[in-house]
């Protein structure tokens, strides 16, 4: 679903959308921390993060219903920083839908057409119910709508004027999980068939993961890093990225033993070469997905085997999640917790259990490391 984006030098005029040096503070207390994104024409954008981050207020902005206090958005080469909603052309969903109650489906999507004649606007008006598949419930009431329809007719009227840019104020979230994962392909295949640029804001790792080309992540105003899905996944920027997306293991206060190589409590770890982080004076934080890690096999070598305990084996349908917990190479535990995913025929032929000690293997093409004293900034984050 994802589209690639192109890895070429990317200049402020490709831009369709581009928020400069955003900074908003209510009072004393900085919402956005000089901000930085460009999006391409036709791309879908995520903006993702935990609760007060920063991204509901970051759509606001760039849509105009807050005033930032410094930087400015530019929409299609145009400093729209003062315009108001009205001007910047704007299709808008919120996660409340704000149907009006009191009339037909058909006429509130037609609302926002009062410069057109009364015949065009019906006919756009069927246009756009017709594109999210609800030709059939025109003379019906919100009330008489589901959840999910109602959140159809949300997305109709906000593209029945054609905007140029579409803003998805977390669209699915007071939805179910089987109607979001069924809406979630269908408003990426509405977005994709009208090329329209579209900012959605969404708490949802996995929504965001599916639907956006990229996604800006934030945290506590800053921005984390902008990136596509796979980026963001396989190359986290930071700590803050890769514990948020998906699930990651941590292993910290590893100390530096050359380019490629840490100590790990009483373990030698081979890394992918973080050069840029090597001092022998300096520790580094190590990070491995649970799927990247296995049970040691007679073909590894002695160094990134790791002598773990079984502690919880979690039957999750496809993988099983084993909890373990590293072992000192005198035998005693650590306060060190790694979770591994393995098929359940895998842990079923290995007869795992709790209690039960093993060696597990750490490839070091999957082993991150992160210098535990560099400080997380938000940022520049234009390149695509």
């Amino acid at each position: 679903m994802n589209k690639k984006i192109p890895k070429k030098s990317v200049t402020s005029t490709d831009f369709f959308l581009e928020v400069r040096n955003l900074t908003k503070r209510f009072g004393t207390f900085t919402a956005l921390d000089n901000v930085n994104i460009g999006v391409l024409p036709g791309e879908f954008v995520s903006i993702l993060g935990p609760s007060g981050c920063g991204k509901t207020t970051l759509l606001r902005v760039i849509a105009g219903l807050e005033q930032q206090n410094n930087g400015s958005i530019w929409i299609q080469g145009k400093d729209v920083s003062c315009e108001p909603v009205a001007n910047r052309h704007l299709g808008i969903v919120f996660q409340s839908y704000a149907l009006f109650p009191n009339i037909t489906i058909i006429n509130n999507v037609q609302y926002g057409l009062r410069q057109m004649t009364a015949p065009a606007r019906r006919e756009r008006a069927r246009e756009m119910l017709e594109l999210v598949g609800l030709t059939d419930q025109t003379d019906k009431y919100p009330a008489q709508l589901s959840g999910g329809q109602q959140q159809r007719v949300a997305l109709a009227r906000a593209l029945a004027p054609n905007p140029s840019l579409l803003l998805l104020d977390e669209p699915l979230s007071a939805l179910d999980a089987r109607v979001r994962t069924r809406l979630r392909g269908e408003i990426r295949s509405i977005q994709e068939k009208l090329g329209v640029t579209t900012i959605m804001v969404t708490h949802d790792q996995e929504e965001a993961l599916t639907m956006a080309d990229r996604i800006v992540v934030m945290d506590q105003g800053q921005l984390m890093q902008f990136a596509d899905p796979q980026q963001l996944y396989g190359a986290p920027a930071n700590t803050f990225v890769a514990g948020f997306i998906g699930t990651m293991n941590f292993l910290p206060d590893c100390r530096h033993q050359s380019t490629t190589a840490v100590r790990f409590l009483d373990y030698s770890l081979d890394t992918r070469p973080p050069e840029a982080l090597y001092s022998h004076d300096k520790t580094s934080t190590l990070a491995i997905r649970p799927e990247h890690v296995r049970i040691a096999d007679d073909q590894d070598r002695s160094s990134n085997i790791l002598r773990v305990r079984v502690e919880q084996i979690e039957f999750r349908g496809s993988v099983s999640r084993v909890m373990v917990r590293v072992l000192h190479l005198a035998g005693h535990p650590s306060a060190h917790q790694i979770e591994i995913d393995l098929q359940p025929k895998a842990v079923d032929q290995l007869k795992l259990d709790a209690h039960r000690d093993l060696d597990i293997y750490l490839p070091p093409k999957h082993l991150l490391a992160f210098p535990d004293s560099s400080a997380v900034t938000g940022g520049q984050s234009h390149a695509a």
